[in-house]
């Protein structure tokens, strides 16, 4: 059965670009009834291609922001940092993101804590046993980030909320008063069948006077 592979890759002019990779066995027929070198998709699997390919490029776009990061003379006066962690790697580098803005601008930082997601997506989990070591995981992650931020002396709140208080997550926004919002891309998703995802995108899109920034 034919296959297509979607890698990031580097480019001689460019640095970074998107490689579409098909089997030797992809092979189509074209309008013309003669065989092209390709891959016929029905409607879902295109989707599923198209949300691939979409998320790679903001992953190389997230990537040159944050190399540009020095450089964003707007970010320099901050006073208010709203990071969003779930334990994964990509949160930690939202936290150290934070961090690391809150230093140059001595910003104050909240660290939301959502425990008890879905591994593959932005969902509430059905499984008692992910809300209890998630949010474990969580405490002690907030534990070292609390030691970290007081010795760069930087005001650092957390507040762990389970993923199935949406309410409460939402909440969080609190009518934009965060100067700037950082959120582990992750969380962006491209899921249309996602209630809490959706909830959370519509929170973020009404928190108009905060900067938003997706860290990959």
């Amino acid at each position: 059965m034919p296959q297509i592979v979607t890698v990031r890759t580097k480019d001689d002019t460019t640095g970074e670009s998107i490689a579409v990779v098909l089997s030797q066995d992809a092979v189509c027929l074209g309008p013309d009834g003669q065989p092209w070198s390709g891959v016929s998709l029905k409607s879902e699997e295109a989707r599923k291609l198209a949300a691939r390919l979409l998320s790679l490029a903001m992953e190389i776009e997230g990537k040159k922001e944050l190399e540009q990061k020095n450089s964003l003379n707007t970010l320099a006066d901050l006073a208010s940092i709203l990071v969003f962690h779930d334990g994964s790697e990509q949160s930690h580098r939202a936290f150290r993101l934070a961090l690391d803005f809150a230093t140059r601008s001595l910003a104050r930082i909240q660290l939301a804590g959502i425990f008890g997601i879905q591994s593959n997506k932005f969902e509430p989990s059905t499984l008692p046993d992910d809300y209890e070591w998630q949010q474990g995981w969580l405490e002690r992650l907030t534990a070292s980030y609390s030691g970290q931020a007081a010795k760069e002396g930087i005001e650092l709140r957390t507040t762990l909320l389970a993923a199935d208080n949406q309410q409460a997550i939402m909440d969080t926004f609190d009518g934009g008063r965060f100067d700037l919002i950082i959120i582990p891309y992750k969380f962006s998703g491209h899921s249309h069948e996602s209630s809490t995802l959706k909830a959370f995108m519509q929170s973020l899109a009404e928190a108009r006077k905060s900067k938003i920034l997706f860290c990959p």
